[in-house]
């Protein structure tokens, strides 16, 4: 009898525990509710003393197995969303308010600057270099419109990178010293980057000039990492 009565124990936990895992995995559960929510009040706090805001919404939100929260600022009409992720020490991963307070015309006009002088940089030592782009963030009221940049530009965040070479008649090897040229020549000239990712494309010559290929390399790497062939990845 008893060993009746463990065996539908184990066959009751067998099926409530899934059920338990799935239920969690769409809509969370209190304790991390409390905690994430706590977290973005003392993240509203410490970043934003001068204003008060108001949670108005928050949702469990499966895709970033977090919660998404609807942000108000009181006395405005302003609705800001936060994401917050983490389960043992819920952060906050994205910051509508901070967003919203980008200067998207200025930063439009600072990456197009960097990308066109990075290019001239990399062109000559990199000859199959097709493509650059560059993300930068500044907010609002940092710089006036007539800025422009340099490289001791004080900026929000480091510079993320992204190149596309053509490597048609290159191997992995070779695409793995073009990676390093660009790491060694970024880093020597000083530029603060956080990550750049680097693209090997195979061109149809017969497509259109515009057509980007497709891609048969791909590396990505930071100012400190020891790039090596095994980071390579082979499509």
């Amino acid at each position: 009898m008893k060993k009746k009565k463990w065996l539908y124990i184990g066959l009751l936990i067998i099926l409530i525990v899934p059920i338990i895992f799935l239920y969690q995995s769409f809509n969370g559960n209190p304790l991390t509710k409390y905690m994430s929510k706590s977290a973005v009040k003392r993240y509203l706090s410490e970043n934003y003393p001068e204003h008060e805001y108001h949670i108005r919404k928050d949702v469990y939100n499966f895709k970033i197995s977090g919660y998404s929260y609807e942000v108000v600022q009181i006395g405005s009409e302003e609705n800001y969303e936060f994401e917050v992720t983490g389960l043992i020490k819920p952060t906050v991963t994205y910051d509508g308010i901070y967003y919203a307070n980008l200067d998207m015309p200025l930063i439009e006009k600072l990456q197009e600057q960097a990308a066109a002088e990075l290019t001239t940089l990399l062109q000559e030592p990199i000859p199959e270099l097709t493509n650059l782009s560059v993300q930068l963030e500044v907010l609002k009221g940092t710089y006036d419109e007539a800025t422009n940049w340099h490289k001791d530009l004080k900026i929000e965040k480091p510079l993320y990178i992204h190149m596309t070479m053509d490597v048609a008649e290159l191997t992995k090897e070779d695409v793995l010293t073009a990676a390093k040229t660009a790491q060694k020549i970024l880093n020597d000239e000083g530029y603060s980057y956080s990550r750049v990712s680097l693209n090997g494309n195979m061109f149809d010559l017969a497509a259109d000039k515009d057509n980007p290929g497709y891609v048969k390399y791909a590396v990505g790497f930071e100012p400190n990492t020891n790039i090596a062939l095994k980071q390579i990845e082979d499509f």
